[in-house]
């Protein structure tokens, strides 16, 4: 593939995130956390006062106030009175997410790594997992655009105004999510323990400005965490020995964890698509699990051919000096923000790893780009799978309006919505 085809076939795949992502919103998830946070979004600010505090995580702790803000700053943007209207809000959100990606990959990242972070965002344009939670009323899924923010800042940390973008935005990835607290503080623990050394130094003192600037919102909670009991539930090695955050990093890349949403109709899923779709005669194409068998077969060659880069990891943890700026972010990710939730002994799931955006992708096209022998093909055939998964996800929820027993449960549509 030519350099312009490459070009094009990249723009292609960003134009493909969006009619994914805006195909059938009707038919999208509308449970309790969807309904309590379009609600709010409603009454924040007419009704009722800005409340300090947002839903009760996970762990057990409340999360901070702007969890919920964030929708109700958007729908007054928007003018959204409807679900539907502040759902499509936060999809085109999701939508600047992409396009910032390519502004960044382009204006920041070195050109020698930039092929990597754009097929990075290709695959995620397809995943099925970003397709899913990337089309919620949910404060994960606002994530993205403020992680290309924060990658932003990262990058240029050398500078005071990219030292000061990181640590607003690190302080405000936590405070619409918890793991953002996580993930942050993986990426400030790699920097100082690890940066020293490194062509990119970071201007401690502008992520200091930073940091307190965008922790001022945060007071309210601090003083919450400090003076309540619900300290969240004890520590757990069980938990922490499941790996969940390494098992959905190898996954989700690859979209094999569609049964988080489906549940008991992930079986039936893999069936899909229906040739025919007469009364008695149902032949099935079982697309979804020859897709899912290929993405597995990529991984496995993925790795394999990836262990060539066990030598040089040796290398970079002797002197991280030597390695590209791309290889330490994804180290700080994968390594910082992977064993801190992991040894914090809390119960991961598939939804804390939004806040990595796009970096679980980028670890395979960067791995496959290095090591692999012919990388864009195997890319290529990756993406052709991913966007037959997403496609036939997106199919199966509107034919059968939703998943009632999975998580997904009953489409806004089939709920009397619009």
């Amino acid at each position: 593939m030519t350099k312009r085809g490459l070009n094009v076939f990249f723009v292609v795949a960003f134009v493909v995130a969006a009619v994914l992502r805006l195909t059938w919103t009707e038919d999208m998830e509308y449970k309790g956390d969807e309904r309590f946070m379009f609600g709010q979004s409603q009454v924040i600010g007419v009704t009722e006062p800005w409340p300090e505090l947002g839903m009760p995580s996970g762990v057990g702790l409340r999360n901070p106030g702007m969890s919920i803000w964030i929708f109700a700053i958007l729908a007054k943007v928007v003018g959204a009175k409807t679900p539907l209207a502040l759902d499509q809000a936060i999809i085109f959100m999701n939508i600047g997410a992409f396009a910032l990606l390519i502004l960044f990959a382009y204006r920041i990242v070195p050109a020698k790594e930039r092929e990597a972070w754009l097929w990075a965002g290709a695959l995620a344009a397809v995943s099925p997992l970003a397709v899913l939670l990337q089309r919620k009323i949910w404060a994960q899924s606002v994530l993205p655009i403020f992680c290309v923010l924060f990658l932003i800042g990262w990058f240029r940390r050398d500078r005071y105004w990219g030292a000061i973008l990181w640590g607003i935005i690190g302080a405000v990835l936590g405070q619409i999510h918890m793991s953002g607290f996580f993930f942050a503080a993986g990426f400030v623990l790699f920097a100082a323990v690890l940066g020293q050394g490194r062509p990119v130094r970071a201007r401690w003192l502008g992520w200091l400005a930073g940091s307190a600037l965008g922790a001022i919102t945060l007071l309210p909670w601090i003083r919450y965490v400090l003076t309540n009991q619900e300290h969240g539930p004890p520590f757990s090695w069980s938990t922490v020995l499941t790996f969940r955050f390494f098992r959905y990093w190898l996954s989700d890349a690859l979209g094999l964890g569609l049964d988080y949403s489906l549940g008991g109709r992930y079986l039936d899923f893999l069936r899909y698509p229906l040739l025919f779709t007469s009364k008695d005669f149902y032949p099935a194409l079982y697309l979804h699990g020859v897709a899912m068998a290929v993405g597995a077969l990529i991984l496995i060659a993925t790795l394999i051919h990836g262990l060539r880069f066990a030598s040089s990891l040796r290398s970079a943890w002797r002197s991280f000096r030597a390695c590209s700026e791309t290889t330490f972010t994804l180290f700080a990710a994968f390594f910082g923000y992977g064993l801190l939730l992991t040894f914090a002994g809390v119960l991961v799931w598939r939804h804390y790893m939004l806040v990595t955006f796009p970096l679980e992708w980028l670890s395979f096209s960067f791995l496959a780009l290095a090591y692999v022998r012919r990388p864009r093909r195997a890319l290529f055939v990756l993406w052709v799978t991913q966007l037959a998964l997403s496609i036939t996800f997106l199919g199966y929820i509107h034919d059968n309006h939703g998943a009632p027993d999975g998580d997904y449960g009953p489409t806004y549509k089939s709920q009397g919505g619009l």
